[in-house]
């Protein structure tokens, strides 16, 4: 298998030694698929089109042609690929076709209406057609000058001629068939649950009783940090106390655990048993850290509420977005339709404090004489990483009270002189040498005592941390997750994982948190960023700060981008 796809790669000038990664992703047929696709080289991680074309021309020779409809459906799939992985379930279809252009194929309209043909991309109106269409002249009046006498069978045949799904007015968007099905679904979803709900009586009389006592879906933003929310704890306990069924979910198992007894994980959840229909036996499904949701996994949460049930999704919008593509939760909130409600705004000590101003796009002045927030300023990136270790090792367990396995490193980024890697190749040093099997530590090396991550990383479960217990003979280390039992994984298959990125601590939580900001990359720091650092800490938080003016800048910026998602759109034509 490996072999087979060595002998394409090299007979085609490309490095044979990418044969297992090829295999890896596009699977046990690889080799067939490149001899009858070059192009689906794109489907492998890392390979751009342009290395894509090399091979192509060296499998293809004087065959290679730019219009190629195969490697137009790779270009175009790679592009929507690569826009999910920053977050967007659809891209504009003018961007695809300027792109299309850059890689000379000449005619794009016509390559892309072939693409849509098969389905595995889909178009939609960027914009929903004006009301006022379906009249026919001004004001939605009908032209009374119309006398009727028009060519029948031309009229009949422009009333049900195709339409030209990328001439839509307000433009087009572009999405792969599973992201843009996932939406519809969430979409209809929302729909049913909103036209079957049945009037509950009244649990309470908070504002979140009510909502739940007559509307199928409700959105509830947390305040800062405020996992899980204290209204939602409460709410859940009346609701069972009522004798009705409630399950209560996490996308990720740190915040499942943070939830208590009874609470579940996705993967839980989908092997939950399900009724004739194929859905939940619930009255209630509560979701914590809905933001964190991509489309995918809110689609399959979604469809397995039934009717007549209720839906709370709870999380805080002002952190960083799921990372998968979709932002489930803002774009529902942003439709009008459904009822959301937002945590009162009492920040009730320094750490929620800073978390709200940040939130509001000003840093304040902290004046904590308790010293639940810190800051440390640090003039380059090594000093940084000393800072971060002295206080992990140090300064938090001896003035805070708070053990160093119980504090959270985390940092923007991977790279650079004060990324997570330099910081867990630190704080390793301090907490954990080891021997790696010789005189002296070995940069990577897994120890008995070291705390890590999988270095891939579970969409349906976020990251865990662990700690090492045992290394096996075959080399193999015993690691305990979590709450989990233990188990014996490869150590390729791990990472140290003291420190994580920003991106890797979404849904991690712990009773102290070293904040570290180097001014490398700090040009890429947002408020949503920091937002998301300062509130991983549930206790205390130390904030060492290497990033000059560039941090007060990015939280003070308005946030620029956003997601470019279909389900606005979707719920508009689902809810008619």
């Amino acid at each position: 298998m490996v072999a087979d796809v060595a002998r394409l790669l090299g007979a085609a000038g490309a490095p044979e030694g990418m044969a297992p990664q090829v295999v890896a992703a596009l699977g046990g047929e690889a080799a067939e698929l490149l001899a009858g696709d070059p192009w689906a080289l794109l489907g492998v991680a890392g390979i751009a089109p342009q290395q894509a074309d090399l091979f192509a021309r060296g499998a293809l020779g004087v065959a290679w042609a730019a219009d190629d409809p195969r490697r137009v459906r790779a270009i175009v799939l790679w592009l929507l690929r690569r826009a999910a992985r920053q977050g967007d379930t659809a891209i504009e279809a003018d961007a695809v076709r300027a792109a299309l252009g850059h890689f000379e194929v000449g005619e794009p309209d016509t390559a892309l209406r072939a693409i849509l043909a098969e389905g595995r991309v889909m178009a939609f109106a960027a914009v929903p057609a004006a009301s006022a269409e379906a009249g026919g002249g001004e004001d939605g009046d009908f032209d009374e000058t119309d006398d009727g006498d028009g060519d029948f069978e031309a009229d009949f045949a422009a009333d049900f001629e195709e339409p030209d799904e990328l001439a839509a007015v307000g433009g087009v968007l572009l999405a792969l068939d599973d992201y843009a099905l996932a939406e519809e679904a969430i979409a209809e979803a929302v729909v049913r649950l909103m036209s079957t709900v049945d009037p509950w009586p009244e649990f309470g009389d908070g504002k979140l009783d009510r909502a739940l006592a007559s509307t199928g879906v409700v959105l509830y933003a947390a305040g800062p940090g405020e996992e899980p929310p204290a209204a939602i704890s409460a709410v859940v306990a009346k609701v069972r106390a009522a004798g009705r069924r409630v399950a209560m979910v996490a996308p990720t198992t740190d915040g499942r655990d943070r939830l208590g007894a009874g609470a579940v994980g996705l993967r839980e959840l989908a092997a939950m048993e399900r009724g004739p229909d194929g859905t939940l036996e619930l009255d209630l499904l509560v979701v914590t850290d809905a933001t964190l949701l991509d489309v995918t996994a809110a689609a399959a949460i979604f469809e397995a509420v039934p009717d007549g049930a209720r839906l709370l999704l709870a999380g805080d919008p002002a952190g960083l977005e799921s990372t998968g593509p979709g932002r489930v939760f803002t774009d529902l909130a942003a439709t009008g339709a459904i009822r959301a409600l937002v945590a009162p705004n009492v920040p009730d000590g320094p750490l929620e404090a800073l978390a709200d101003g940040i939130r509001d796009g000003r840093l304040p002045p902290i004046r904590d004489p308790e010293r639940r927030v810190v800051l440390i300023p640090a003039r380059t990136g090594e000093e940084a990483v000393h800072r971060c270790a002295q206080l992990m090792v140090d300064s938090i367990p001896r003035a805070i009270g708070i053990a160093a396995r119980d504090v959270l490193v985390v940092a923007p980024l991977a790279t650079g002189p004060a990324g997570a890697n330099a910081l867990n190749a630190a704080l390793k040093a301090r907490l954990n040498p080891g021997t790696g099997g010789g005189s002296s530590p070995t940069p990577g090396a897994i120890d008995v005592g070291d705390r890590v991550i999988r270095a891939t990383i579970d969409p349906s479960c976020g990251v865990v941390q662990g700690t090492v217990r045992e290394l096996l003979p075959d080399g193999r280390a015993v690691v305990v997750f979590g709450t989990a039992a233990p188990e014996a994984v490869p150590p390729t298959e791990l990472r140290h994982g003291w420190a994580l990125t920003a991106r890797q601590s979404l849904g991690v939580r712990r009773p102290a948190a070293v904040v570290v900001l180097p001014a490398e990359g700090a040009d890429a720091y947002t408020r949503a960023l920091m937002y998301t650092l300062v509130t991983r800490g549930e206790r205390h938080v130390s904030i060492v700060h290497a990033a000059g003016p560039a941090l007060a800048a990015a939280v003070a910026a308005d946030p620029s981008r956003q997601r470019t998602t279909h389900l606005r759109q979707a719920f508009g034509e689902a809810a008619g």
